[in-house]
This record gives C-alpha cells, sequence and structure tokens, in this order.
C-alpha cells in the first residue's frame, strides 16, 4: 500500500485508542487447531502485535467435536475426532493474552441428524441434504438445542469464557424447497431465541452469534435469524460481510476498495442501529479470494477499514484453509493505525492535564 495513502487512512481509523481492547482476530480450523508448528506462527503473530484473538473450531462444520469431549450423546454418534488439546489451547492463549473464542457449528451436524427423530426431512420424509452433502439437525426439536448446550457448558467447565454459534440458522443453499419441518410452533426465529434464551440461563460465559451480512439489514425469515430478537441473550454479534456475498449492485462504488469499505461501514452502523448499546459487534472480514476482481492485502484492509471508521469493536480475519499470507500485511497496516491513534490520543491527554494545570488561578492577582 503506498505510504501517503496509508497515512491517509490511519487518519480515519477510529477502533478504540486502547490496543489491546480492539479485537484483531483470525479464525482456525480444527486441523490447523491441532498443528502444533502452525499454532507456533500464529502465537508467534499474536506476540508481535498483529492480533489478539483467536476463533477456533470446537464443534465444526460438519458437526464433529475437534476435542476430548465427555458429552456422552456425541460419544454414542462417534461424533469426537480429538484434533485439538483444549487444555494446551487454552493455556497457550493465556500465556500470549490472545483471547480464545470458541466456535460452536449449530444446527448443520452430520452426526446427530442421522437420527432421524433430530433431523431435517425432505418431501421423501428421508433426511435432507444441503449443497454440499452435509444434512441438518432440526432447530425446533428441543433436544437439539439441549446437546449444543451440554457442549457449551463442557467447555466453560475446561476454562472457555467466549462462545461463537455459527450456523444458528435453518438451511438456505441447496434444494430448500424440499423441506419438510416437524415440531413446528411458531415462526423460524423463534427456536432460535428460545435456544439462545436457554443457553444465557444455563452458562456464565460471553455468547456470541455469527449472521449472514444481509441479516443487519432486515430480518431472514427463512434462515430465521432476527438480530434484534437475539439482542436480548447476546453479548457479541458476528455479521459475516463478505463482500463477495453480497450482489454488485449492493453498495456500487467506484471501485473495489470503496464497495468493501462501504459494505462495512453501513453495515456496522446499521447493526449499531438496531442493537443495544452493549453489544459488541465485531464483524467477520474475507479473508479469501473467492468473488474479488483483485485479493492482495488491500482488498482486506478495505474492509477493517470501513469496520474501523463505523467504530466497530475489532474484526475476525476467516479463511477456512487458515491461510493468512495475504492477510498479514493488512493486519499489521491496521495495528500500526491503533497503535499510532493510542500514541495521539495519550499526548492529547497529556497536554489537556498539563493546560488544566497550568490554568489554575494565579494566587497572586
Amino acid at each position: 500500500m503506498n505510504l501517503c495513502v496509508l497515512l491517509v487512512l490511519f487518519e480515519t481509523l477510529t477502533f478504540s485508542p486502547h490496543p489491546d481492547s480492539t479485537i484483531r482476530g483470525v479464525y482456525i480450523n480444527p486441523y490447523q487447531a491441532g498443528n502444533k508448528e502452525y499454532l507456533n506462527r500464529v502465537f508467534a503473530k499474536a506476540d508481535s502485535g498483529l492480533i489478539n484473538t483467536i476463533v477456533v473450531d470446537f464443534k465444526s462444520d460438519y458437526g464433529f467435536l475437534a476435542y476430548a469431549s465427555n458429552v456422552a450423546l456425541a460419544k454414542k454418534l462417534w461424533a469426537i475426532k480429538r484434533f485439538i488439546d483444549i487444555d494446551n489451547v487454552i493455556e497457550r492463549a493465556a500465556r500470549h493474552n490472545v483471547k480464545l473464542v470458541a466456535r460452536i457449528v449449530c444446527f448443520r451436524d452430520d452426526y446427530l441428524s442421522q437420527d432421524k427423530k433430530y433431523a431435517i426431512l425432505d418431501d421423501s420424509g428421508e433426511i435432507w441434504y444441503d449443497n454440499k452433502g452435509i444434512a441438518w439437525t432440526n432447530p425446533y426439536q428441543e433436544k437439539v438445542g439441549d446437546y449444543l448446550i451440554d457442549i457449551t457448558k463442557e467447555l466453560v467447565e475446561r476454562g472457555i469464557t467466549s462462545v461463537a454459534y455459527d450456523y444458528i440458522r435453518f438451511p438456505s443453499d441447496g434444494e430448500v424447497w424440499r423441506i419438510r419441518l416437524t415440531k413446528v410452533m411458531g415462526k423460524r426465529y423463534e427456536p432460535i431465541i428460545t435456544f439462545l434464551k436457554k443457553v444465557r440461563n444455563a452458562v456464565d460465559v460471553e455468547i456470541g452469534v455469527c449472521v449472514f451480512g444481509f441479516a443487519v439489514w432486515q430480518q431472514l425469515k427463512a434462515e430465521g435469524q432476527d438480530i434484534e430478537k437475539m439482542a436480548d441473550y447476546i453479548d457479541v454479534l458476528y455479521p459475516m460481510l463478505y463482500p463477495s456475498h453480497f450482489g454488485w449492485n449492493f453498495k456500487r462504488e467506484v471501485n473495489e476498495y470503496w464497495r468493501n469499505y462501504w459494505i462495512y461501514f453501513d453495515s456496522v452502523q446499521e447493526a449499531f442501529d438496531k442493537l443495544p448499546g452493549y453489544i459488541k459487534v465485531v464483524p467477520f472480514v474475507q479473508g479469501f479470494e473467492f468473488g474479488a476482481d483483485t485479493f492482495n492485502s488491500d482488498y482486506v484492509f478495505s474492509q477493517i477499514h470501513g469496520a474501523s471508521a463505523a467504530h466497530a469493536h475489532g474484526f475476525i480475519v476467516w479463511h477456512a484453509g487458515g491461510d493468512y499470507t495475504i492477510s498479514w500485511p493488512a493486519l499489521s497496516w491496521a495495528h500500526n493505525a491503533v497503535l499510532k491513534q493510542s500514541a495521539l490520543m495519550s499526548l492529547n491527554s497529556r497536554m489537556k492535564a498539563r493546560g488544566q494545570r497550568y490554568q489554575l488561578p494565579n494566587p497572586h492577582q
């Protein structure tokens, strides 16, 4: 990035002036979370100041638990893979002053859904599969939520203090017109809210939800995502604002950089308008090249820039494979911007204090 442009952008970044209070994170899949050398590299980036948060899969996109769980139903389902040494990851995160967020995939679950009483079924009465061949559980089935709460309780007992529920919705991809739901009670957002309410009552933990980017703009009735109704039971909203997932007519701008910027700026502001002030908004940033005209570090930074200018509480960069080669320079720019703002705020505070000191009444007058 051109230095002059970078300096101008630094002046517009408005993350919290306290570096440690701004979430700057990356997502780590369960396979990489079990890779000692990979974690060494990630924690080295944390030591250098580039990141202060990691989001790690403990219940994966496929539904398996990635650690040595003792949840009885998970054992019965053969849904335990033990990729992650949970105690080691928690200890290392604490040692490197890194916030650890446990990602828990909710209703996309190829293990629990093999029991048809928990599954979403199709119009032939068989298990329904999405366009990637993965089955989903039925959010209306109360025991599905109870299973997720048992997993959450176990993670909290092991030392997890923050969770991010993903796929906390009904399916959106595949032959959704063939879906036939059972135990239907109320609109689709209602079992989602019921589940979150039960989580809030069951555990003392920071509760976050990952939602589609469009969920900050309108209620997603088919998916059951309504952020205003979720608000009573969550602490953090993680909107997935990936530019590639919005149609090109959404926020058309002079170039890709500024389109990305305004998608994040306007979406974060929209989320704040809909949510109580105590809820943090921490968007996911697109750290992968799908749908990008030019995927480079500027592409990643443009999203961070927009989020920070809108006063987001930080960001999490997402790459499914955990490859942040393109993203590290953008994270470095963001880190430098936060440090610069912190220094300016500190200088301003000292100058103000000194001015107040010498503005005392003159005792000789």
